[in-house]
């Protein structure tokens, strides 16, 4: 029986960490959406008016669920694919696109000041993220300039997936609302 190394770990481990963090924005967005609505009016026009536009205080929670889902997917197919292949620099980019993402949340929380939905798992799953992030620096699988290069591609692509999960999850409202 071959057993995994601890880096080998940390990096199976990366869908598990995102879904359990992404569970606290399925379960919390509606009823925080609701309860925030008018104060992200009165703070934020311009976001409050994106979200009005793209319908998100219409979401249900299965509509949210959808682009969940596809992130879920996409991070698991290339993060095992990585694993499997022994493609460090395709896991990497995936790690880099979550990391950043949890950063992102970081930052919205501080801006708006008080609780949104996903800085509690938010900060249970950073310091996996130091950690991991240090595991695969100290395994040299990659030189400095790779490690920046496909860090920098994963967060482009997470750029562009983001919206792409929101593209099938608004197929999916209006097909389930129409």
């Amino acid at each position: 029986m071959t057993t995994l190394s601890t880096l080998e770990l940390m990096m199976v481990l990366l869908p598990i960490i995102f879904m359990l963090h992404d569970f606290e924005e399925i379960i919390m967005f509606r009823l925080w959406l609701r309860h925030n609505h008018n104060e992200l009016q009165r703070r934020f026009p311009y976001f409050e008016a994106f979200l009005t536009r793209h319908h998100i205080f219409d979401y249900t929670t299965a509509t949210f669920s959808i682009a969940i889902a596809h992130e879920f997917l996409l991070i698991s197919l290339v993060c095992y694919l990585a694993i499997y292949l022994q493609m460090p620099h395709w896991w990497l980019m995936t790690f880099a696109g979550f990391f950043v993402h949890l950063l992102i949340h970081v930052a919205q929380w501080l801006i708006y000041g008080k609780y949104i939905p996903a800085i509690i798992t938010t900060l249970l799953a950073l310091p996996y993220c130091v950690y991991t992030l240090y595991e695969f620096i100290n395994a040299n699988l990659l030189t400095p300039s790779q490690l920046f290069l496909w860090a920098v591609i994963g967060i482009v692509l997470m750029t562009f997936s983001i919206p792409l999960a929101f593209f099938w999850a608004n197929i999916f409202h209006h097909r389930t609302h129409s």
